[in-house]
């Protein structure tokens, strides 16, 4: 091939890659990404079905991505995921059909800000656990984290809302504390790095960035107290007592926390016999979800309807009785 022919091969290549990142950042606004449905699948008639996640180190995205896959295999659905803040941030984006489904904490779905009316509830998943962790010798109780640095989760983020409840169950003010809004893997490296002192994570068990970083270095999980717990359980019933095996990170001891059930949601405009075929695969096919995290394990049918604080949408709501039945 002569030199200039390669030369007009490579600046044609340049323009068009310029153009693609272009049309990217037009598309997807700055701390939103998009995992999109492989380009094949996609048709002229059929539009994705896009499922906002959370941060890519947490359990929404690598469930999401499972879900996806089945959607794909089973129900011949293009589908890709969403990288979010999480919760708040997938209310949002749902409720104005930006995703068609998305995944948020029941407290998240109870907030008077959250447009209720604009989302209907799928099916309950499983729980989150706060998971409050410290690499300081000297942090043991949350009445510690005065004058320390502690990043409370990402703006939109279940976290944040969690960790500023805890905290103020602690008499524990902003100004007390260096306080971050720090995503998941921030968090961690800021951990490791000792930028930090304390973080927050609402996540699933285990959170695989707190699992990296206790085979890196010696962590500990803050607990919260039986009476705070309590506390924080009549104020806001959907908060319940559990605790945080020693098995489930390295070096960590047995840990009491606040758990808080997780919901896969969409918008009452989704055809009710899709919404039923989603639920139906997720379902159908839970052990192929397993490889994608754990947490696919601890959805029951037995209590997937149970303290959820938005409307079931009709198609779940016929799956759900044709197994209740």
């Amino acid at each position: 091939m002569k030199t200039g022919t390669l030369i007009k091969i490579l600046v044609l290549l340049l323009f068009l890659l310029i153009g693609c990142i272009t049309v990217s950042r037009e598309l997807f606004p700055s701390g939103v990404q998009t995992v999109p449905p492989p380009a094949e699948e996609l048709t002229e008639s059929q539009t994705p079905l896009v499922i906002a996640t959370g941060d890519m180190s947490g359990v929404y995205f690598p469930l999401g991505e499972a879900m996806a896959d089945l959607f794909r295999k089973y129900n011949g659905k293009a589908a890709g995921t969403q990288v979010t803040h999480a919760s708040i941030q997938n209310t949002k984006l749902v409720s104005q059909k930006q995703a068609e489904l998305g995944f948020s904490t029941v407290d998240v779905l109870s907030l008077p800000e959250t447009k209720k009316k604009k989302i209907l509830a799928l099916t309950g998943l499983y729980s989150n656990y706060i998971q409050i962790v410290t690499t300081k010798s000297d942090i043991h109780t949350l009445e510690d984290l005065r004058g320390k640095r502690v990043s409370i989760g990402t703006v939109e983020s279940g976290t944040k809302l969690m960790a500023e409840r805890v905290l103020k169950a602690a008499n524990l003010a902003s100004n007390e504390m260096d306080v971050s809004t720090l995503s998941f893997t921030q968090s961690a490296d800021a951990l490791r790095n000792g930028t930090i002192d304390v973080a927050f994570f609402s996540s699933g068990l285990p959170n695989p960035v707190i699992s990296e970083l206790a085979s890196e270095m010696k962590i500990s999980l803050i607990p919260i107290p039986k009476q705070m717990a309590k506390s924080l359980h009549e104020k806001f019933e959907f908060y319940t007592l559990d605790e945080i095996s020693s098995q489930t990170y390295a070096g960590i001891k047995r840990t009491p926390t606040l758990i808080v059930k997780n919901v896969l949601f969409t918008y009452p405009d989704l055809p009710k016999q899709e919404a039923y075929k989603i639920v139906k695969t997720l379902y159908d096919h839970l052990p192929e979800s397993k490889n994608a995290h754990l947490e696919a394990m601890e959805l029951h049918l037995s209590n997937a309807t149970a303290g959820i604080p938005i409307k079931l949408h009709p198609g779940a709501k016929q799956f759900f009785k044709e197994i209740i039945h």
